[in-house]
């Protein structure tokens, strides 16, 4: 039935078991065995051939020493085989050397695959099955010694022979499956391992609907990652919140503390007062100042007016004066009237314009007392007013001993204030946090905001509540770098400057009007996607 057998042998444990079921055919039908060995062409083949040979020339030299190894096994069991090694693609070699020997029977072994790996290399075994002009048989069934002495055994070969070829001691044994001599046993025949079938229609139709399959998944994934990246990510973004130390602008002893720890308070409710008495004395004393003002403003105003009166008889004073000396000059003249009554008339009217002088000058002063207005009201001169700012100053550190609530929030730290503890100004007493107005913080890559724009919508997780999504826009986009405020800020002068992305600050606002939705708390560390609409496909196109 078989003539001419082909080997196709690579020295690996399938290589051998062809060998061996190909010896058992061959002893069995009295055929002539050749063996073939192929050195797969590869890149890495031409490129040793193109620089010298130095690497096909060492590749061929191990392939013909496998190529001797097979043929010293063929001869320890009796065959005279045919040898030769030629380089190329195993499939179209053996098929080309089967069809040059015109070969009924070629014989080649089996080497188990994944799904994947069968699915690539199916081209091979396709080409193989479809171009030999003869038989393929494809040997899955690894024989091992004693199977193989049997089977010598059956095929006219003795036990002895056939255990001392197949053991140690002789060239081309196979030490890999041979780890410890094996004795000679007559096992009974098994059953020959059946060929390799041929794959059938519906496995040659799946073979090529798989081919098909792969330009269309090639596609999917491009059309896929062209509509992509319209969603930038970054988990680098904490929630915040409006958080401030309450204190109070007046120092004093913590009187009461109305606040407890994690206490949720409303805007505008007392946290804790100070002692306030120094305060009222000092109020008492800035409404008394203010009457005390206002008594003085109204005597200057009296003073005005009796000024006025006392001027207007000097000038009454002044004109008789005058009349008295112009009588005298007259009677001087002709020597009526003495030297000492002239003088005493010119000295009183003298007196009199003097005297009305110093009354002008007294009037205006009491009128710039007045600010210019001496019948004003008296709330509106500076005097008033400034008596009036230190009662209510006063009055404004007095209230500013209550503290309260500037929003609506949650405090927190209020143990470390207890009744009885001096606070001087301005020092925090607890904080307070807003938890009814939210944003998230993010550092997103600069190389990430080429398409990010105010208003754009965000998707925020919370990884404190796996599973839950807030929806919020883009707020603002810092005009710099965070490296910009930074205290000392990175020098790119020097010789060994390493370009460093920068993170530009990003403000989210979120909705939080949903009442179902879990609190957020200050500080949280949160995951936010920004929609900015913009896909891949735009900068592939």
């Amino acid at each position: 039935m078989y003539q001419r057998i082909v080997l196709a042998y690579d020295g690996s444990i399938e290589g051998r078991t062809a060998l061996r079921e190909g010896a058992l055919l061959a002893r069995r039908y009295g055929a002539q065995v050749f063996v073939l060995s192929v050195i797969r062409e590869a890149a890495g083949t031409k490129l040793g051939e193109g620089v010298g040979g130095g690497g096909i020339a060492q590749q061929r030299v191990e392939y013909e020493r496998v190529l001797e190894e097979g043929m010293a096994r063929l001869a320890a069991l009796g065959f005279q085989a045919a040898g030769k090694l030629v380089i190329g693609e195993p499939a179209r070699e053996i098929a080309a050397y089967a069809e040059q020997l015109k070969a009924d029977l070629v014989v080649v072994g089996h080497r188990r695959q994944s799904a994947i790996g069968r699915w690539w290399s199916g081209p091979s075994g396709a080409y193989l099955s479809d171009h030999i002009p003869c038989s393929l048989l494809v040997c899955k069934n690894i024989i091992d010694d004693e199977q193989f002495a049997a089977l010598l055994a059956q095929n006219e070969l003795g036990p002895a022979a056939a255990a001392a070829r197949a053991g140690q001691g002789q060239p081309g044994v196979d030490r890999a499956a041979n780890a410890r001599p094996s004795p000679v046993v007559h096992a009974p025949s098994p059953t020959p391992a059946p060929a390799h079938p041929t794959p059938s229609a519906a496995q040659r139709r799946l073979r090529g609907v798989l081919f098909l399959l792969l330009p269309l998944a090639l596609i999917i994934a491009f059309v896929i990652y062209a509509l992509g990246g319209g969603t930038i990510s970054t988990d680098d973004a904490y929630v915040e919140a409006n958080t401030v130390g309450v204190s109070a602008d007046v120092s004093g002893i913590v009187s009461q503390v109305y606040a407890s720890e994690n206490q949720y308070v409303r805007r505008g409710q007392i946290l804790y007062t100070l002692g306030d008495r120094q305060y009222r004395y000092a109020l008492d004393k800035a409404n008394a100042q203010v009457d005390a003002v206002r008594d003085d403003l109204l005597a200057l105003q009296a003073s005005y007016r009796d000024m006025q009166a006392r001027i207007a008889q000097a000038k009454y004073d002044l004109g008789y004066s005058q009349v008295q000396f112009r009588r005298a000059q007259n009677l001087a003249r002709v020597h009526i009237v003495s030297s000492t009554g002239y003088d005493t008339a010119h000295r009183d009217f003298e007196s009199s314009r003097q005297a009305l002088a110093s009354l002008n000058e007294q009037l205006a002063g009491i009128a710039a007392n007045l600010n210019g207005h001496p019948s004003g009201a008296v709330d509106q001169y500076p005097q008033y007013l400034s008596a009036l700012a230190a009662r209510n100053e006063a009055a404004r550190e007095l209230a500013h001993t209550v503290v309260r609530a500037p929003f609506d929030g949650i405090v927190t730290s209020v143990p470390s204030i207890q009744p009885g503890r001096y606070l001087a100004a301005s020092i925090t007493a607890f904080y307070l946090v807003d938890t009814e107005h939210v944003w998230v913080h993010a550092d997103p890559k600069e190389t990430e905001l080429t398409y990010v724009r105010s208003g754009q919508s965000v998707s925020v997780k919370v990884d404190t509540y796996p599973g839950e999504t807030w929806h919020g826009t883009v707020a603002s986009i810092s005009p710099a770098a965070a490296q910009q405020f930074s205290l000392l800020p990175a020098q790119n002068t020097s010789g060994n400057w390493v370009k460093v992305v920068q993170r530009i600050p990003l403000r989210i606002a979120v909705d939080t009007s949903d009442r179902n939705m879990p609190p957020l708390r200050a500080g949280m560390s949160v995951e936010v996607s920004i929609h900015t609409g913009h896909a891949r496909g735009w900068s592939i196109l």
